[in-house]
């Protein structure tokens, strides 16, 4: 095994051991909102509220938060994304070894060439 290919398998290991260690995650979005009401002629503007959105079984849900579960939503928000950034790494770090041992073929630049060409886009790096 090549010194590069004992690298990438540390660094995938390493990537297992971050994603066990997330022990909070939810998917979709937080955000901030404010509302603005008119209280004896002045504007008043009331808030924040948070509202967590997500996709759930093919649709969007839009929640809102109470103050007392935001730290936990917030710091679940943040472990899905920590989450997915590693997927990727992993799925990176797995289709380069793959490539070097060899089990891969390799990308050709005719073909990328003929690819550009074929569609009328100029070839990367022109």
């Amino acid at each position: 095994m090549s010194l590069d290919l004992i690298q990438l398998q540390q660094r995938r290991e390493q990537i297992l051991h971050e994603m066990g260690a997330i022990d909070r995650m939810c998917r979709g979005h937080l955000s901030e909102q404010f509302f603005k009401s008119t209280r004896g002629g002045k504007t008043v503007r009331q808030g924040p509220y948070y509202v967590l959105q997500r996709w759930f079984r093919g649709k969007n849900l839009c929640e809102r938060i109470a103050a007392d579960q935001l730290d936990p939503v917030r710091q679940g928000v943040e472990g899905y994304k920590r989450f997915r950034q590693l997927a990727d790494e992993f799925v990176d770090l797995s289709e380069q070894m793959t490539l070097e041992a060899g089990q891969l073929p390799a990308v050709k630049k005719k073909r990328l060439l003929r690819l550009a060409r074929s569609n009328g886009a100029k070839p990367p790096g022109f």
